[in-house]
């Protein structure tokens, strides 16, 4: 009785613990934006050579839209369980898709 009591604790405890750890990638981007609005660059905000980039390597499958430093922090957030290139980036940010 005393063993279950005990294993039902450290359960719920255990259980407590990783949800806490749940990503909450929306409010990363909030607090994102609020710093990005403090920098002076435009090319550190808007990433134009990395949205050149994924434009062109992506040019036959997918309409590419830019994509700002933040929205770009959010997508790598919850694509966190797999390497991230420009056709996850397009997929995940819901940009439309070519027809061939």
């Amino acid at each position: 009785m005393r063993l279950k009591t005990i294993l039902t604790v450290f359960f719920v405890i255990s259980l407590t613990l990783v949800a806490g750890q749940d990503r909450d990638c929306d409010e990363l981007a909030r607090k994102c934006e609020s710093c990005v609005r403090r920098l002076n660059s435009s090319i550190d905000r808007d990433l134009p050579l990395f949205n050149k980039e994924c434009r062109q390597r992506t040019e036959l499958s997918w309409h590419w839209r830019n994509v700002g430093r933040c929205e770009l922090s959010k997508l790598n957030c919850l694509g966190w369980q797999s390497p991230m290139n420009c056709e996850d980036i397009a997929m995940r940010a819901g940009m439309e898709r070519r027809r061939n």
